[in-house]
């Protein structure tokens, strides 16, 4: 069995749990295991993109054919002692279309679940910035530039 290189995103705790779990069983290291989101924009392989990446679980092989969705899983089994028993049921037609429509139900949900921890992760970046201005004093501005036109009243 040739080698093959699995890309998945490390941020996403499913994904992590599910590639920590294969790699324990990766007995004679046929996968390189690479974490999207640790790799610099110039280390990505070429003609893909981060976002293409994350968006769904992508594997190479030693020659170089791209392996996507449901076909990667289907590329991993084959690697795996045991797994490999099974890997046909991926393209067993039936089964196939099945295990699409589950991925598809995933990756709606890890990308919602990818978006909620950017905003997490934004929010806490702006928590590390001081901010000089107490947050009643930010919705007393908001307030008085709503009441005056968006623009501050005079003072003087």
């Amino acid at each position: 069995m040739t080698p093959l290189t699995v890309y998945f995103d490390g941020e996403c705790p499913v994904c992590k749990f599910e590639v920590a779990f294969y790699q324990r069983r990766d007995k004679f290291h046929l996968i390189t295991w690479t974490d999207i989101t640790q790799i610099p924009d110039g280390q990505l392989p070429r003609g893909k993109s981060r976002p293409e990446l994350l968006g769904k679980f992508h594997t190479v092989d030693q020659s170089g054919r791209w392996h996507i969705g449901v076909d990667a899983f289907h590329a991993i089994w084959q690697r795996l002692p045991w797994f490999s028993h099974f890997a046909p049921l991926f393209i067993t037609p039936g089964i196939r279309q099945l295990s699409n429509v589950a991925y598809r139900l995933f990756l709606t949900w890890q990308g919602r679940d990818r978006r909620r921890r950017e905003r997490r992760r934004r929010r806490l970046q702006q928590q590390d910035q001081p901010d000089t201005t107490s947050r009643k004093q930010q919705l007393l501005q908001a307030k008085r530039a709503a009441l005056h036109g968006g623009e501050e009243p005079d003072r003087s």
